[in-house]
């Protein structure tokens, strides 16, 4: 209250003043800002890590995409500062819990607070197929020889629509395990078996599907909900208070990291486009979870100079504007690069390199800012969708059995769209994907309600 009352000259200050002073009367004061902060911080990272990643060069004057890890192995190392979706799981652990306490506390049961859970992330996440999909396929039909990167990839961030809802909808019971005091067992249980899976997957054991072994894929539930799970003990201020015990944390993340790499564990913490490599993220390994100690323990050591920080108006201001429309910044900023990397080559706007050199380098501000621009129209035309899915207008009635059925067609839906990013399938494939999808959002009461099933 007192910085409150310190800063309410920010109004003098013209219209950003004027700005300022709104987005601070709109915030309860008893909202923690550190954890907008830290899900803003974390898109933005994983945005621009995705821009620059992706290499346009023209090797004897013929444009190409490339990717960076692939043609330039050793930023592979990079990818373990710029891997942070496990601060999204890590974040929304928290807030998960926050809101299934405040739900109970109100009368409120299981299936409806997961179907409005879902309903935020699905409004907006159809909004992008119902254009995207349909692009795909125009493309394809009419332009498939002058496209330099296809539509499809812009459907890469769909895995954490999945994965998040999963791990979402499985909240009343791992908070429920939280509440009876198992989260610790809980988290060691599921990486000692991600561990077993790895070292099966590691071994190429089984059939693969897309570029990895099939016996990877239940740790995209395993290492997220484990993640997920260490929120619920931030929750409930249970993860280590003081400094020696938060830098322990790290250490052990850290000691994790450099046992498991050494031991073949991949270095690199996201895929290696266009390659068949092992990594990391699809799926996810004990490595990531290790990764993930380390910054749980970098975050609760900046947590009380940030939320210093975030107090004063000035800096709070951008981060929740930019919170408010953080869906849809992450699920549109890929079309934004498809977009305007097509526009760049064919109409020559920017002249490019052979290879990946010092000049590439200094060429990518300007891709940047190109990227920024066209995605801040995207945001202004669809982000209305986020504020849709968080409506609660409507009653709803389904029921466990229609829930738990959207949720996993939900998952095959994105399944099969991101597969055929992946196997080379005919987009055509997109369209049946797109239906299990929309009948996912369908029976989560996304577009209207059901009875009980």
């Amino acid at each position: 209250m007192p910085d409150r009352v310190a800063n309410q000259d920010v109004t003098k200050g013209g219209w950003a003043g004027r700005l300022t002073a709104q987005v601070e009367a709109r915030t309860p004061p008893e909202r923690d800002r550190y954890l907008d902060f830290l899900r803003v911080a974390a898109i933005l990272m994983v945005v621009l890590g995705h821009w620059v990643v992706r290499v346009i060069v023209a090797p004897e004057g013929e444009p190409q995409a490339d990717y960076l890890l692939a043609v330039e192995p050793g930023w592979q190392w990079a990818s373990l500062i710029w891997q942070v979706m496990p601060v999204i799981f890590l974040v929304g652990g928290v807030l998960n819990a926050q809101s299934w306490h405040r739900a109970r506390a109100n009368g409120d049961t299981a299936v409806p607070w997961v179907r409005h859970r879902a309903r935020r992330l699905l409004r907006p996440t159809t909004a992008l197929l119902l254009v995207v999909v349909p692009v795909w396929l125009a493309a394809e039909l009419l332009a498939s020889d002058m496209l330099l990167i296809e539509p499809g990839v812009a459907l890469i961030p769909l895995w954490f629509v999945a994965a998040y809802l999963a791990v979402t909808s499985l909240t009343p019971a791992t908070l429920a395990l939280h509440v009876r005091g198992w989260s610790v067992p809980a988290i060691v249980a599921a990486v000692v078996a991600a561990g077993l899976l790895d070292a099966l997957r590691l071994a190429e054991w089984g059939p693969v599907v897309g570029t990895q072994p099939l016996v990877g894929l239940p740790n995209f539930l395993l290492i997220w909900v484990a993640i997920h799970q260490l929120g619920h003990l931030w929750a409930d201020d249970q993860l280590p208070a003081r400094g020696m015990g938060q830098a322990g944390l790290v250490l052990a993340g850290v000691v994790g990291l450099a046992v498991l790499i050494g031991a073949g564990w991949p270095l690199t913490m996201v895929p290696v486009e266009g390659t068949e490599l092992p990594n990391n993220a699809a799926p996810p390994t004990v490595a990531l979870f290790a990764l993930a100690l380390v910054q749980t323990g970098l975050i609760v050591l900046a947590r009380d100079p940030m939320r210093r920080v975030l107090a004063q108006p000035w800096f709070w201001t951008p981060v929740a504007l930019l919170g408010a429309r953080m869906l849809t910044l992450f699920l549109w900023h890929q079309v934004a690069m498809v977009v305007t990397t097509n526009l760049v080559v064919w109409l020559g706007w920017f002249p490019l390199t052979e290879t990946v050199d010092a000049r590439w380098w200094a060429q990518q501000p300007l891709w940047v800012l190109a990227f920024s621009v066209l995605l801040a129209g995207f945001v202004a035309v669809v982000g209305r969708f986020e504020d849709a899915g968080s409506s609660t207008s409507r009653p709803d009635s389904g029921g466990w059995g229609v829930t738990l059925s959207g949720v996993v067609l939900i998952a095959c839906g994105v399944s099969g769209l991101l597969w055929l990013g992946v196997a080379d399938m005919p987009p055509g494939l997109s369209l049946g994907f797109l239906v299990l999808f929309l009948a996912g959002s369908r029976f989560l009461g996304a577009f209207g309600q059901h009875s009980k099933g």
